[in-house]
């Protein structure tokens, strides 16, 4: 299992955990429109260069769960699609440019967060966090990792229930944006995700009683 101090460049077809937080610890997320927005901005900036595996939102730091695409249509998302694009395979430079767009995910939202709530200092710890995630097992024990997040601070006292997370997404049939066929295939199908996560639920919350 990766320290989760390790910082390792972005590459085409990896799994990674991606996680920030406010500087200081301070918040990130002062109302819910703020959650909303966020994630507006992660369809906006990201899931052109990747997957969203899972994420959770919490006050002052937040989780994804991601697979960066082994190949995406060269240029901005923002140029016109009337002339087809060639695609880009090479894992180096799509890995910068899904590193290229975090950027200005984490830009957008802190300067629309300063102009909100009248700041100009940092929002954000300055490096966001990535962890390659090279193990199947050590995957899947992630992305309920992220789910759990908020029970284990304490925001929830079922993380099941808890809205700015993918779990419910995830869990069930509704239309997503997420790639939740991904998801479920990682685990086996629906069964086995909705199991994994009951069963690593009941571990954890043993241990804590015990």
């Amino acid at each position: 299992m990766p320290s989760i101090k390790t910082k390792t460049p972005l590459l085409g077809g990896g799994y990674y955990h991606l996680f920030n937080r406010g500087i200081n610890r301070e918040k990130i997320f002062f109302t819910t429109p703020n959650y909303h927005y966020f994630l507006l901005l992660i369809e906006r900036y990201l899931m052109h260069y990747m997957d969203i595996l899972a994420y959770c939102l919490l006050p002052n730091h937040f989780h994804l769960i991601v697979k960066i695409k082994d190949e995406v249509e060269a240029g901005a998302v923002s140029e016109s699609k009337i002339q087809p694009r060639p695609l880009l395979q090479n894992e180096e430079e799509i890995g910068k440019l899904a590193s290229k767009q975090l950027g200005r995910l984490f830009t957008s939202y802190a300067m629309a967060i300063n102009k909100q709530e009248n700041r100009v200092s940092n929002l954000f710890d300055p490096k966001f966090k990535r962890l390659e995630i090279d193990q199947h097992e050590y995957l899947e024990y992630l992305i309920f990792y992220t789910h759990y997040n908020p029970e284990k601070h304490g925001l929830s006292n079922n993380f099941k229930t808890y809205f700015f997370s993918s779990y419910n997404a995830l869990s069930g049939q509704k239309k997503t944006k997420l790639n939740r066929k991904l998801v479920w295939e990682i685990y086996g199908g629906q069964e086995e995700f909705l199991d994994f996560h009951n069963g690593m639920h009941s571990e954890v919350k043993q241990v804590i009683i015990e």
